[in-house]
């Protein structure tokens, strides 16, 4: 169960990692299982792999849209290829998901005290339903869910995150403060 997942798909190696809870990943694995997919873990996050990989979709971009629509709960991913890094939130927000750079490396990462500690600088939130795509021509923001009420976890800031990390452009420190 210990994350990044890693398969080779026919285009390549790749990698997925994930923060959150699907929701409805055992029903989503016992429908991947009838159509052959065999699971070596009990983690949400191989339910990923295994839909990017069984997606009929051409492009990676596209299959990982498909593998997210079809998943429900709380996640932010990141995920790599040789050539190209994604990552993406929940539609409702609830995991944060940030964008990092370092000496022009770009970096995603679900706390911001991730970026501190490596000397990175903080670009940005990632959306609520945001899809971006890190190759080396640039970034690409896509948008795979429709739009929804944002349902962010106020557990981030009382529990999860780190006191030295930023969330939503809030220190999580000076929250738990008040």
């Amino acid at each position: 169960n210990i994350q990044p997942f890693f398969a080779e798909l026919s285009e390549g190696g790749l990698a997925v990692a994930h923060n959150g809870n699907l929701t409805n990943a055992l029903t989503v694995q016992r429908a991947l299982q009838k159509q052959g997919s065999i699971f070596s873990s009990t983690s949400d996050t191989e339910t990923l792999l295994h839909l990017v990989a069984t997606s009929k979709e051409r492009d990676l971009n596209s299959r990982f849209i498909d593998a997210v629509r079809q998943v429900e709960g709380a996640f932010s991913l990141v995920a790599m290829t040789a050539k190209k890094m994604i990552g993406c939130r929940d539609p409702l927000g609830i995991r944060p998901l940030v964008l990092g750079d370092l000496d022009g490396a770009w970096i995603l990462a679900s706390e911001t005290c991730a970026l501190d500690i490596i000397g990175a600088r903080f670009v940005r939130d990632i959306k609520p339903g945001e899809m971006v795509v890190i190759t080396s021509k640039g970034i690409e923001s896509l948008f795979p869910f429709e739009p929804q009420k944002t349902r962010f976890c106020i557990f981030e800031y009382v529990y999860f995150a780190r006191p030295d990390s930023s969330v939503e452009g809030r220190n999580v420190y000076e929250v738990r403060k008040r």
